[in-house]
């Protein structure tokens, strides 16, 4: 009898059934564009009913800020890698397109879109992302946002969170650590954290809370820390080596295994190279799709 693997991500059309900050100054081209915004929105609206009766309209952003059931053992994805390095593709252990992301490095950001462009290309728009990734001129702060904030998405769009900086998914730090004859790069991510009842913190601006870069309580549950775990260094092979169970990962720069900061050798998210423009990236609770996909691609320039 074969046992077919139940996604952790839920059927994103039953989810539609069932349903440091910039200043308000810098987005304000945001909110004076409301009625091109609101244009588009309109002539979109017909293309997502038509694709609607045929199961493929994905309009809600919540089951890639969700994070992932529990499970002892990690889930599997992979991401695909363009040939000029500038697009990424995340897809299930199966081969589904769950996440499409696009490198800008003129804006310093990356793009997450919930539409694959060479398979809808009515419903893709590039200057629409579900999702954005900025980082620091030095390259070492990395900061992921979603552009609708649930908060505020009912309010009107000049006293939204998108005029204060936008909700925060999460913020992540590189440096980088001598270890044996070689260098370590290191990473230390901040994500909300999850209430008791297990729905997720939303990192609104407008809620009065501090940039996830800031330091947090180690006994508040309003955000987690996360570190990277790290390698140890093998004279037999001359390189840094780590265990990345059920994977044969081919060495690369931009490995890497993440656990909580109290814990870190318990793995919570390993993201390895296993081809020419293949990684494997597999997470578990309490990371989302969006924070996972987001910190692996946080090492593009890692070397």
């Amino acid at each position: 009898m074969t046992v077919q693997e139940i996604s952790p991500l839920r059927s994103w059309f039953s989810s539609f059934l069932s349903s440091s900050s910039p200043k308000c100054k810098e987005h304000c081209k945001d909110c004076s564009e409301a009625n091109d915004d609101d244009r588009w929105e309109r002539e979109r609206a017909f293309d997502i009913a038509d694709t609607l009766e045929t199961g493929m309209a994905r309009e809600i952003v919540t089951e890639f800020t969700h994070p992932l059931r529990r499970a002892r053992q990690l889930w599997k994805f992979q991401v695909e890698r363009s040939a000029d390095n500038l697009q990424y593709r995340l897809l299930s252990g199966n081969g589904d397109f769950l996440m499409y992301a696009r490198v800008s490095l003129e804006i310093r950001q990356v793009g997450f879109f919930l539409y694959d462009p060479d398979e809808n290309q009515n419903l893709y728009n590039g200057a629409k992302p579900a999702f954005s990734m900025s980082w620091s001129k030095d390259k070492t702060e990395w900061c992921i946002v979603q552009e609708r904030c649930e908060n505020c998405q009912f309010s009107p769009k000049h006293l939204t969170c998108a005029c204060y900086g936008k909700q925060q998914i999460a913020w992540i730090s590189h440096h980088r650590k001598p270890i044996g004859a070689g260098i370590f790069n290191c990473m230390e991510v901040q994500v909300p954290g999850l209430h008791e009842d297990g729905s997720r913190v939303v990192w609104c601006p407008l809620t009065g809370r501090d940039d996830l870069s800031v330091a947090i309580d180690d006994d508040s549950q309003e955000a987690h820390e996360l570190i990277t775990k790290e390698p140890s260094w093998n004279d037999q092979i001359q390189s840094l080596v780590l265990d990345f169970k059920g994977r044969e990962i081919i060495s690369s720069a931009k490995n890497f295994q993440l656990g909580m900061a109290h814990n870190p050798e318990h793995v919570l998210c390993q993201y390895g190279k296993i081809g020419a423009q293949t990684f494997g990236l597999d997470f578990k609770y309490p990371l989302s799709a969006i924070q996972a996909f987001g910190i692996s691609l946080s090492t593009i320039f890692w070397t």
